[in-house]
């Protein structure tokens, strides 16, 4: 905007030489105080900044103050306002509905101001009504014009408008105005502060057939390549294609088939739990019924992806010819209804009556047992569908990992039918309720049954079990053996320092927009030391950016106030017109997409740099404060660490729980985050109400969401497209998430495992292949090392979460998270100086805390370590005094004798293979076996709830306590005993006197015997031993919801340390043998006495040689002097004795065993 100027009357003297070819300024009036006619404003010319002059009937651009052509006015917006979208339709609409004529009136001789014209700075002529801008021109006007006449000395200065500059004549010719409006100082900044008053509701905080052997076994399973053997893969993937829109055959199919689902989902609100349970239940006679009930989808648009394998099973039946090249038969019930939806189709029938067509076809399908025939092999249209759906141009199939992704689909669909179908029959009266319809439809949406659903299952088993026993080959090749920082991906060439180049040059972009394009070069930023934040508070709109106790964040109007502080800016951005200030619509949406462009480098920098990658679509969705529908943030801060808390939303909606993965920001994403949601989102808030204030979607992101896109959240696509962008020109590469999971992996198992944790099993599980979203069996699985299971982190190990991300970033040469550091004092050349610092850390710790001297840090350690070196030197002591042995069973010392008695006494005779068994029952005199006796645990003056009053074990008042306890337990007071054998069980393991060997059958309470001693046993400790890692998170499951106390050995939590208050240990095998347990139980049985050790599954040992060596003299897990029960389901009597032997039981071990014979079995031979 032009200055005004004081004096618009020059003298003829006053004119310098050089001014004649100058034109007068422009000038923009304010009418605050004079009745004119307004303008108005057209609900959709109002975004493109066009208003209508009422008087004249024109249209104009508000921000240039010009009078627009309706032909012209899409050529202005896009060569004048390019950040600006045109709709040729809405437009045309406008200009009906105003009636704007297509040309511009015609204006000659001074008149008042035209309102939504420039008014200029001009010089009239005294004998006509001319006036021009410039006084080059009047002296040439009046020299053409005025020939005759005295060239007069001065010629008298005004007001001037016209329309436009270009076009016809009579467009751009001026006239003078009359009375023009002088401007008003005060008037903008008044207009601010009410502008600005106005938007603090806007800012305020409101609380994602040949040889079988070079047959692949998926399709031995399936056979579907002989099914479709001699036949094109072209014309059976023709007959699944999805039809288009405007497909002759079938129109629109698509359409409804996508509104038929939506209707069937809108049920679940009105449909019992339990009977949306049953829906999503399986197979409930093996599993129960799911407590999980059928719900939509997280995300709106995935429901469109589901229903495409329905899309191509109608289609495949409409397209359905028996002259064609292939063909399958089917049955006149489904010729008939198939022929019915084909015609409601092509007749462009309504909606409700086109759905009633699919779902009755769908229903016929899916409640129907098809049978195969030599003539159609594979009788199912669902299943025939799948086949054709998997198979590829060259006529090969997909992979079983490629398939279940389909038939996960079909089933969801399926369900959802049935949903619907339960419904309808109740509407209908067909059924009386909802119990009932779900009763006589659910044999066709379970396992084991005759159906299509069953054979779904089935392949989807198949699939799923040959997808995860598979061998993935590996797609890293390392070219550095030594250092690892190169390597082959796919065959290109990867190398770390491309990427830390790639790094440096996101830092670059990220600050550059940050500096010159959002904050528009102003000097203003949010200034902190440390930032409080209480992750316990769930309360809606909470996060660290409104609490209290962060002075800093005070204030969120900070930049919106000194934007319009800037004159320049103020003008980027709006304009006065009418006393009112009117926005730039262009230029705030160009500022949004400046914005959006900052957020895809932080996106990209927090999926790339804060250690293991997370999931694109976790990414994506997460929010920065507490929702009404998500009362967790992802972004909290963790000591002096900015973390994101990622959650792993595929495993939130299998299992309804939100799965925690932490990672620590580096520096310099850390502090421009911080800057921008406290600075630079309340504007983009206010931006977003100026621009599009009808669309709630939109507000809500920017209001809620970490990351925004413009006028979307950022996808999956999106992140990949960016990290393509800055990959290339460093890596000669397009790395995307996909690629860059494989990459990041590999580097990470180099850099920041040992050789051990390389070669551990996979039951041991470590942080980094954790924060990746998977676990460590998975990791090895799918980047080609082994298979086995998946496992979770404990809360208390998310310091160490924060390490493994700032170890990454030191390794990208990136100034690591967890010192809060202003941006522009981390950037990636201050991390060199960093390390050439003596004494800097090269990995910021998890918590940080004060700096103390030399001699705090040296009391500090010696109060820490002094308990610690006390218990293990008692715990060895002890140990030592029992007696030492070595591994034949021959005693070497014995600490009650003297030292001539020890050498005076004969030796030992050599024991046989097997190894010796002590006797426990002598009171007294030397020990003849390597392994540690049982003792009486029991104090002389404990009170037990399995003693009687003088203090002696009383076994009628042990089982009554048991009883009592189990039925607490199983929350149902009518519990007996299973079995007579559990009893006896029950009796010997809380005497506590001997060894014993139980087998109970399948559901026969072998748990019990571990769970009960531990609630009974107020001072005494019991460690269960579990073979197996899917074992342990099995008891961990359902200890947690029956409400029994436990605690589960980690060395990685505590440094392995055992807490004395819970008494129900649970560890695996593998563990149990390790140095680290057996110090931790020393040290705890200092404490609290060790009472029993109960293995359970105690006939895997006896297989341990052929799969597992950790299981190997598995008599090792009585480190110290204990009762032992071995559990098992399925033992042998001929076993007996082998698994004795194995676990050094003592000699009068009791067996205790019930019939394992299991009636509901039947074992049928056939030739």
């Amino acid at each position: 905007m032009a200055e005004v100027r004081s004096s618009l009357q020059p003298a003829a003297g006053d004119i310098q030489p050089d001014a004649a070819n100058k034109r007068a300024p422009a000038y923009f009036a304010s009418e605050a105080d004079r009745e004119v006619p307004r303008l108005t404003h057209h609900k959709y010319l109002e975004k493109l900044n066009l208003a209508i002059n009422t008087e004249l009937h024109f249209l104009c651009c508000e921000i240039c103050q010009v009078a627009i052509l309706p032909g012209q006015a899409k050529t202005h917006v896009k060569t004048q306002h390019s950040q600006t979208e045109f709709d040729d339709a809405k437009f045309a609409q406008a200009m009906t509905e105003e009636g704007i004529p297509p040309d511009l009136p015609s204006i000659s001789g001074a008149r008042s101001q035209v309102e939504g014209l420039a008014v200029h700075d001009a010089f009239a002529c005294a004998h006509c009504d001319k006036v021009f801008t410039s006084l080059k021109n009047m002296r040439n006007h009046h020299s053409e014009v005025h020939k005759g006449t005295a060239k007069p000395r001065e010629w008298r200065a005004c007001k001037a408008q016209r329309f436009r500059n270009g076009g016809p004549g009579t467009h751009q010719m001026f006239w003078e105005v009359e009375n023009p409006v002088e401007p008003e100082a005060c008037v903008k900044e008044t207009l601010i502060r009410a502008m600005m008053k106005d938007m603090e509701s806007v800012l305020q905080v409101i609380e994602v057939p040949q040889d079988k052997r070079t047959v692949s076994p998926w399709l031995l399973t399936t056979r579907w390549h002989e099914h479709l053997a001699g036949n094109k893969p072209e014309d059976l993937m023709d007959l699944v294609a999805i039809p288009k829109r405007n497909d002759e055959l079938m129109p629109l199919l698509k359409e409804h088939v996508e509104a038929y689902f939506e209707r069937a989902l809108t049920l679940l609100s009105t449909t019992d739990e339990l009977i949306l349970q049953r829906l999503n239940s399986p197979d409930p006679m093996k599993e129960g019924i799911s407590n999980t009930p059928l719900h939509r989808h997280q995300r709106d648009d995935t429901m469109q992806k589901y229903i495409l394998a329905i899309v191509a099973l109608l289609a495949m039946l409409m397209r359905s010819n028996p002259r064609a090249p292939f063909h399958f038969s089917m049955t006149r019930e489904l010729q008939e209804m198939t022929k019915t939806l084909k015609t409601s189709l092509e007749d462009g029938r309504d909606e409700e009556t086109v759905s009633s067509h699919i779902h009755a076809l769908l229903i016929s399908i899916w409640t129907t047992s098809w049978k195969q025939t030599d003539q159609n092999p594979i009788s199912d249209p669902t299943e025939l569908c799948l086949a054709l759906l998997t198979m590829q141009r060259d006529g090969s199939f997909k992979e079983p990992k490629d398939v279940t992704g389909i038939i996960a689909k079909d089933e969801y669909c399926m369900r959802a039918s049935f949903l619907k179908e339960i419904n309808d029959r109740v509407s209908k009266g067909i059924a009386r309720d909802e119990d009932a319809a779900c009763d006589a439809l659910e044999p066709w949406f379970t396992e084991k049954k005759h159906s299509t659903f069953s054979r779904l299952r089935t392949l989807q088993h198949r699939a799923s079990a040959i997808a995860y026993d598979t061998m993935s080959l590996p797609r890293i090749w390392w070219t550095d053996p030594k250092d690892f920082r190169t390597m082959l991906y796919k065959g290109n060439h990867i190398d770390l320092d491309g990427v830390c180049k790639m790094f440096a040059a996101t830092e670059e972009r990220l600050v550059d927009l940050w500096e010159n394009k959002v904050l528009k070069g102003l000097e203003i930023r949010t200034d902190y030391e440390f930032i409080t934040d209480d992750l316990s508070i769930r309360d809606v709109g909470y996060s660290f950016l409104t609490d209290p106790r962060n002075k800093a964040f005070s204030r969120r109007d900070r930049l919106l106030e000194a934007f319009f502080k800037n004159e320049k800016i103020s003008e980027e951005f709006s304009v006065i017109r009418n006393g009112e200030l009117v926005w730039n619509q262009g230029a705030l949406r160009g500022w949004l997409r400046d914005y959006a462009e900052l957020h895809s480098l932080l996106l990209l920098r927090c999926e790339m740099i804060s250690g293991a990658p997370g999931r694109g679509t976790e990414l994506t969705a997460m929010t920065y404060r507490n929702t009404r529908t998500r009362t967790n943030r992802n972004l909290v801060i963790l000591g002096k660490h900015v973390t994101m808390l990622c959650t792993y939303s595929k495993m939130t909606a299998v299992t309804g729980k939100d799965r925690l993965i932490p990672h620590s920001l580096d520096a310099v994403t850390s502090d421009i985050l911080i800057q921008d949601l406290t600075l630079a989102r309340p504007f983009a808030e206010f931006v977003v109400h100026t621009c599009f204030s009808e669309d709630s979607a939109m507000k809500d992101r920017y209001r809620n969401q970490l990351f925004v896109n413009f006028k979307k959240s950022f996808n999956s696509e999106d992140l990949s497209a960016v990290m393509t962008r800055y990959s290339l020109p460093h890596l000669s590469y397009k790395l995307t998430l996909n690629s860059w999971r494989h990459i990041q992996t590999a580097w990470k198992r180099k850099f920041k495992c040992s050789t051990d944790d390389l070669l551990e099993d996979d039951a041991e599980e470590n942080v980094e292949a954790l924060q990746a979203g998977h676990s460590r069996s998975m990791e090895n699985r799918v980047y080609g090392l082994s298979m086995q299971a998946l496992a979770g982190a404990p809360e208390d190990v998310l310091p160490m979460f924060l390490n493994a991300s700032t170890a990454w970033q030191t390794k990208c040469k990136t100034v690591p998270g967890g010192q809060l550091l202003p941006y522009y004092r981390a950037r990636s050349a201050d991390f060199a100086d960093a390390q050439r610092t003596p004494g800097s850390n090269k990995r910021a710790p998890a918590y940080s805390a004060a700096q103390s001297s030399p001699d705090e840090i040296a009391q500090k350690v010696v109060e820490q370590l002094t308990p610690a070196l006390t218990s293990a030197i008692r715990a060895a002591v002890q140990e030592a005094v029992a007696g030492i042995y070595d591994r034949s069973g021959r005693r070497l010392a014995d600490p009650t004798a003297s030292e001539s008695q020890t050498s005076e006494r004969a030796p030992t005779p050599a024991p046989s293979d097997k190894a010796l068994i002590p006797d426990l029952t002598a009171p007294s005199g030397p020990q003849t076996s390597g392994r540690p006796l049982i003792r009486d645990l029991t104090p002389a003056s404990a009170t037990s709830a399995t003693k009687s009053s003088s203090g002696e074990f009383d076994p009628m008042v042990a089982e009554a306590e048991a009883l009592r306890a189990m039925r607490r337990v199983l929350g149902d007071e009518s519990a007996v005993w299973r079995s007579e054998e559990q009893r006896q069980a029950m009796r010997v393991v809380l005497e506590g006197k001997r060894d014993a060997v139980v087998i109970l059958r399948t559901g026969g309470g072998k748990s019990m015997l571990a769970i009960i001693p531990s609630l009974l046993e107020k001072n005494e400790a019991t460690v269960l031993v579990l073979p197996l890692n899917s074992l342990l998170m099995d008891f961990q499951r359902r200890l947690t919801s029956m409400g029994v106390p436990f605690q589960t050995y980690d060395r990685n939590v505590n440094e392995g340390a055992l807490n004395s208050k819970d008494n129900l240990i649970l560890v695996t095998a593998d563990k149990a043998r390790s140095q680290g347990w057996r110090e931790a139980l020393a040290i705890l049985n200092e404490k609290k006495p060790i009472k029993r050790t109960v293995f359970d599954e105690c006939h895997v040992p006896l297989i341990a040689n052929d799969y597992r060596e950790a299981l190997e003299d598995v008599y090792e897990i009585r480190s110290i002097a204990m009762q032992i029960i071995c559990l098992s389901g399925t033992l042998p009597p001929s076993c007996i004795s082998d698994l004795i032997s194995a676990f050094g039981l003592v000699e009068d071990t009791q067996v205790i065993r019930q019939c394992t014979n299991r009636g509901e079995l039947i074992y049928i031979l056939e030739k």
